[in-house]
């Protein structure tokens, strides 16, 4: 797969840089026109104040009162989540009452939203599954774009880049082909927060400014706040401290003359200005936004901003050269993260501590966390998913020079150009043909052979497993046969006892519950942890994690062979129903054990299955 890969990505980027060699070099953007279009559309398109909303709110009925419920989610989302939500139930249950789908669909996406705000990830995303999967929402464009733009932020947030790259720019294309505006400007803000996250400023502000356009366009002014801030944090790592600044401040005077934007942008601006200040060692000005941040945050539990603004007082005292408040505070990070499986966080905060720990002379934290470290950031990035980044930037690259190429020809009447454009077209695609069919045909075997690997195992495992339950039946008394290593590293009667009560265990299929944990299997089996680890360590010669997944993974194989309808579930499902607790650890497990991924297993399992059943001269099964 990565000689394919590696080939296509070497050509497409190839293509893109000869076809646009002839450029000139991207100037520095200037900001100027934008901020005069911000300022005009604000004061053109003036604020809903809140008297009005509440008043067409208290007079409107049916359908026209759940849309006065969702102005008013609008107006507070930003201010205090717990009085948006009451607005948003209403109009969900008003929705309900009078089979109003669209209301239905959009409370239920907007408290998806409010998970979101509040660090409820799993929660979300479950939401935004159910909105997507009803046959309604197909009818309602901006619901659809919303949902996939909240998605792709959540994938974003978790770290799976791959996926919030891929969600985004779905919806991308399906705007352009639709030429949707809206779903064109959501699109560009959920590849512009990617490119942000992971620290590639200047297509983040690349992609920021050409969601801003769509934003003055549709003059969608509830998400100006947000995109100034945007744009400020950009210019901030391209430009420097001097320009961020001035934007901030052209942020912080169009505040003051309407309404706020509400706590939650408030929040991450001023920790954004904080930041600005740090690197500036004004440690006065960090202070004070940093504690107006944190004090807005505490105020509404904003669970999903807490790492950061800890993040940023741990460096802020780190320059001051207060190692131990530093310390104290980047633990906060570290706790706030994993309270939502911020997992990008985590592994920033776990390089910061490794270090600190190591200079502290704390041998054992400094190498815990560079462990965990290399461990969160193996899960969070893997060569897989880096690839699949490169391709689908690279297929990006040459959709955008297609478009250009199309503008090219309606401007230009040069033959030659257009000619050579054409030729380097056919010569790509020949190229491409080429190394695609080569590679196709080495890849496809090499996966093949892993899977009749797994699946002969597989079958083997489940042979044996129908062999013993046979056994049982000759063999009522249930004797269990013990392993052994030979080393006497505990008492005998204790390790048969043990050993016979995990046995037992292992065939009611304990390790499906995803708390599982060598503490509560001790405790179930009446044991301490260290003769349980023991036992497992010398009798199923695993540690504790490997075991369970072990046992994980054989347990899904058996039902994947035998139950074809749970086999077309989701991965999602499938993960959850195997006991573990999300996608990565699932993948990571299943390939760490099987050599191929669970999606390819699944998928040549079914076309087995329609080759068998296939028969020929229209013969089918009776």
């Amino acid at each position: 797969m990565s000689l394919k890969n590696s080939l296509i990505i070497i050509l497409l980027l190839t293509f893109a840089q000869v076809v646009g060699q002839e450029r000139a070099p991207t100037p520095p953007i200037e900001m100027e026109p934008y901020f005069k279009a911000i300022k005009k559309l604000v004061d053109d398109k003036s604020f809903p104040r809140l008297e009005s909303l509440l008043a067409n709110w208290e007079h409107a009925q049916g359908k026209e009162r759940v849309d006065a419920c969702f102005e008013l989610f609008v107006h507070y989302i930003f201010k205090s989540t717990e009085i948006a939500k009451k607005y948003n139930d209403e109009a969900f249950s008003l929705s309900m009452e009078l089979g109003y789908d669209r209301g239905y669909l959009r409370a239920s996406l907007n408290q998806a939203y409010i998970f979101f705000v509040q660090g409820e990830f799993d929660k979300a995303t479950d939401i935004v599954d159910r909105v997507e999967t009803n046959d309604k929402c197909q009818y309602f464009a901006k619901i659809e774009a919303d949902a996939e733009t909240l998605k792709s932020y959540i994938f974003t947030e978790r770290g799976e880049y791959d996926l919030a790259y891929e969600t985004a720019l779905n919806l991308l294309e399906k705007g352009e082909s639709l030429k949707n505006p809206y779903c064109m400007m959501r699109a560009y803000s959920a590849i512009s927060h990617f490119y942000l996250r992971l620290g590639e400023y200047d297509k983040a502000l690349e992609n920021c400014l050409k969601g801003l356009d769509f934003i003055l366009k549709l003059k969608e002014v509830r998400f100006i706040f947000p995109k100034i801030d945007e744009m400020a944090r950009m210019t901030h790592k391209l430009e420097g401290s001097k320009k961020a600044l001035a934007i901030y401040d052209f942020y912080l005077e169009l505040e003051k003359s309407i309404q706020s934007p509400g706590s939650y942008i408030q929040s991450v601006v001023y920790m954004n200005i904080a930041s600005i200040y740090i690197e500036e060692s004004d440690f006065v000005n960090a202070n004070d936004f940093l504690w107006r941040a944190l004090n807005l945050i505490e105020t509404n539990n904003y669970r999903f901003r807490k790492p950061r603004v800890h993040l940023l007082i741990a460096d802020m005292y780190l320059k001051q050269g207060d190692s131990l408040k530093a310390k104290e505070d980047y633990y906060k990070a570290y706790n706030a993260a994993k309270e939502i499986d911020a997992f990008d966080v985590i592994k920033e905060v776990s390089k910061s501590l490794s270090s600190l720990n190591r200079a502290m002379g704390n041998k054992r934290e400094a190498e815990f966390f560079s462990d965990l470290y290399l461990r969160v950031g193996d899960s969070l990035f893997s060569i897989e998913s880096e690839q699949k980044l490169k391709i689908l930037e690279a297929k990006r690259r040459i959709s955008e020079i297609s478009r250009q190429k199309e503008i090219l020809e309606i401007k230009t009447e040069s033959q030659e150009e257009r000619y050579r454009f054409m030729t380097i077209i056919f010569v790509l695609t020949l190229a491409l043909g080429i190394i695609a069919t080569y590679s196709y045909f080495r890849v496809k075997k090499k996966n093949k052979l892993l899977y009749f690997r797994t699946k002969e195992l597989a079958d083997e495992k489940l042979n044996q497993k129908k062999l013993v339950a046979m056994e049982k039946v000759k063999n009522p008394s249930g004797q269990i046969v013990k392993a052994s290593s030979g080393k006497n590293y505990m008492d005998e009667d204790i390790k048969e006892i043990i050993l016979t009560k995990l046995n037992r265990l292992e065939e009611e299929d304990f390790f499906l519950d995803p708390k599982c944990s060598l503490r509560s299997l001790s405790n179930t089996l009446q044991t301490n942890q260290k003769y349980l680890s023991q036992v497992i360590n010398h009798e199923k010669k695993s540690n504790f994690n490997n075991y369970i997944n072990e046992l994980r993974i054989n347990h899904l194989l058996n039902k994947l062979l035998e139950d074809k309808e749970y086999r077309n579930s989701k991965l999602t499902y499938i993960a959850t129903t195997s006991g573990f607790n999300n996608l990565n650890t699932f993948y990571s497990a299943f390939k760490k054990r099987l050599g191929i991924l669970p999606s390819y297993f699944i998928e040549k399992l079914n076309e087995e299955d329609e080759s068998i059943n296939w028969r020929p001269n229209g013969e089918t099964d009776d």
